[in-house]
């Protein structure tokens, strides 16, 4: 017979703690407060812990980006983390860099539109997404201003090809910060975007010799180049899609490198970190789903790796984490 414990509460300990707003000084004082909470409180604080671990601990990361981050809102707070070295290295969709380019352009994106129908916003040429508008003449001008120095475009990468588009950009945006800090943003799916359109169009005009050549297999191989040179690696993961599974899966690429004929063996531990906003859920099999204990399967992480998901929109999560983590380095 197993002997009954003298008092249930001898299992339990850190008991719940409330939010007191009054106490804050900033950020980081919310989100450690929300460590003491329950639900996605507690996630959001996690995360805002883990990223600070990350970077004292001189860890190397990839920041993910997938969804509409860039007509949302975020594109202050992603310059704002790499201007502060919380990211070391980007993937995104074509999309977000292409809405970046824009606003690095001089164009805007919009709350509100006099248009309410969207056949009508169709004739006006205005494009939505969501509860944001963006005139499609922007990005007419936006390839038009591009198009003139596409000519200096060196190399073949899409790392390349985000870095000259940084160097020539207006004004403030992610590619101009990203360039002036030397952080490479990868766009795996470069043709998927309107950036591919413009490409596409410059092309038509060139001579042979004279096309753009982008190599999607040689961003492959830098990206993975890069992660091997570093010991400690970790994703601050936006979203889901092409860039996540993209940033993961360099631990199965470099192991197929470097396999002899036949072999199967784990010789790359896989990212050491792992933070994950989304509104995904695993059920449905999608892989923007797919949890980090998951990942481990395939080894894009190792054993021992450190993560949190927070199930959040990532315009409420990603500021707070971002801006305490910017508060920890004070």
């Amino acid at each position: 017979m197993t002997e009954k414990s003298d008092h249930p509460s001898q299992h339990l300990s850190n008991p719940v703690e409330g939010v007191t707003p009054s106490e804050f000084r900033g950020i980081k004082d919310l989100m450690q407060a929300y460590e003491k909470m329950s639900f996605q409180a507690r996630s959001l604080g996690k995360a805002a812990a883990l990223l600070s671990q990350m970077k004292s601990g001189n860890a190397f990361v990839v920041m993910t980006l997938a969804g509409a981050l860039v007509p949302g809102g975020l594109r202050q707070t992603i310059s704002d983390a790499i201007s502060h070295k919380l990211v070391d290295a980007i993937v995104s969709t074509g999309a977000n860099m292409s809405h970046d380019l824009v606003e690095g352009m001089g164009f805007h994106h919009y709350r509100r539109c006099a248009i309410k129908s969207d056949p009508d916003l169709k004739d006006a040429f205005i494009d939505r997404v969501y509860d944001t508008y963006l005139h499609e003449g922007s990005f007419v001008e936006t390839a038009r201003k591009v198009q003139k120095h596409l000519h200096k475009l060196e190399g073949r990468t899409s790392a390349d090809i985000t870095k000259f588009l940084g160097s020539i950009a207006e004004n403030d945006c992610i590619l101009k910060t990203a360039f002036e800090h030397d952080v490479p943003i990868f766009i795996p799916a470069l043709n998927d975007s309107e950036i591919g359109i413009l490409m596409n169009q410059y092309n038509s005009w060139q001579k042979p010799e004279d096309k753009i050549n982008w190599d999607g297999l040689q961003d492959n191989m830098r990206f993975a180049e890069l992660i091997k040179s570093k010991d400690i690696c970790g994703t601050l993961i936006c979203g889901g899609g092409v860039p996540r599974n993209w940033a993961q899966q360099v631990t199965p690429l470099l192991e197929y490198l470097h396999a002899e004929p036949g072999e199967l063996e784990h010789k790359f531990g896989g990212y050491q970190y792992g933070i994950l906003i989304t509104t995904d859920t695993p059920v449905y099999g999608g892989m923007s789903g797919c949890t980090f204990s998951e990942s481990i399967s395939w080894g894009k992480y190792s054993d021992d790796s450190k993560y949190v998901t927070v199930n959040c929109d990532a315009t409420i999560a990603l500021p707070l984490i971002i801006g305490a983590a910017i508060e920890s380095q004070k």
